[in-house]
């Protein structure tokens, strides 16, 4: 989530919710659970992952929040931040689409031991990613997803 950001629910359902603000398809039940990261703290963990290499060998660490949202509550959050109120349509059942998972949460336990943690909530990242699309109607216009 953050500034620049091309694809994904969010970018989708803001360039929806411009054109159409009556009404929004989701894809699923709505109860699938994300935990997505805001990309300011996706960066800051990198580095600090850097900061701490040891050189002896490569290491692999997840980068998380401690929480998740159904994707209902991103849409709340979407349409709270952009003040409308839509009738919500759903489709394709616990799995909208052929590969999605109805729970994504890694554990970033690991990460977490060298003292970094996301300082923005997946909700301050949805709203913070709803504002910066609003106000870069270029991402939507350009006619492809390109950072």
């Amino acid at each position: 989530l953050g500034e620049r950001y091309t694809h994904g629910h969010v970018f989708d359902f803001v360039r929806h919710l411009e054109k159409e603000p009556s009404r929004l398809l989701v894809l699923g039940d709505g109860r699938q659970k994300k935990s997505y990261l805001y990309i300011a703290d996706c960066v800051e963990g990198i580095m600090s992952a850097v900061r701490n290499e040891t050189g002896n060998a490569t290491e692999v660490y997840n980068l998380g929040t401690d929480e998740y949202v159904e994707v209902n509550d991103s849409v709340q959050e979407i349409c709270s931040e952009m003040n409308v109120q839509p009738l919500l349509e759903y489709s394709g059942g616990e799995r909208g689409w052929v590969g999605d998972n109805p729970f994504i949460f890694l554990s970033s336990e690991k990460i977490r031991k060298l003292g970094w943690r996301p300082q923005k909530t997946i909700r301050e990242g949805i709203r913070l990613t709803v504002r910066y699309l609003r106000a870069n109607h270029w991402v939507f216009d350009s006619g492809k997803n390109v950072l």
